[in-house]
């Protein structure tokens, strides 16, 4: 008994011409996508212009945020535990991880993947002493990369696909 596998929308013009709405809502996704990685771009430009992984930055960032947060909050627990004594692997953590995602992101490679680490990436910013209701948002946007074949409608993802069937 073989499983069928449902039928993979190519982003194309013949797709535009048979199914308008299918191929308006991948460009929208695919737009938000770039949109997103861009903002990885950013991020991730920033963190390596303030010399995240050789200077003390964040430990300041952190030292900061303690005294902004409420001394009672996991947060606060969490970057006096955690983000302080270990703020070296942690800014290595976040800018290879940035940069990891956006490179991902705008590449169409391994999307969902990159997806799902920036998506981490959010919630852990959240968690960890920098709660933004935004953050929780933010975090939520990458969820139709995550579900949707986006880097093999527009990205490396089509070529991994067809060199490596399985992938």
């Amino acid at each position: 008994m073989s499983v069928a596998r449902f039928p993979l929308l190519k982003f194309s013009l013949e797709v535009f011409r048979s199914r308008p709405w299918a191929a308006s809502g991948m460009t929208i996704v695919i737009v938000l996508r770039y949109l997103m990685a861009l903002f990885f771009t950013g991020a991730a430009i920033n963190k390596w212009r303030q010399g995240y992984l050789w200077s003390d930055y964040l430990r300041q960032v952190f030292s900061n945020r303690l005294e902004e947060i409420d001394p009672e909050s996991y947060g606060a627990w969490f970057i006096e535990h955690v983000g302080i004594p270990y703020y070296v692997p942690l800014a290595w953590l976040v800018t290879l991880a940035e940069t990891a995602c956006a490179l991902g992101l705008l590449l169409g490679l391994m999307t969902r993947g990159a997806a799902l680490g920036a998506m981490l990436l959010m919630f852990a910013f959240a968690i960890g002493g920098f709660y933004d209701a935004s953050l929780i948002a933010l975090a939520l946007v990458f969820l139709p990369f995550l579900l949707l074949p986006t880097g093999r409608w527009h990205g490396l993802d089509s070529r991994m696909e067809r060199r490596f069937p399985y992938f």
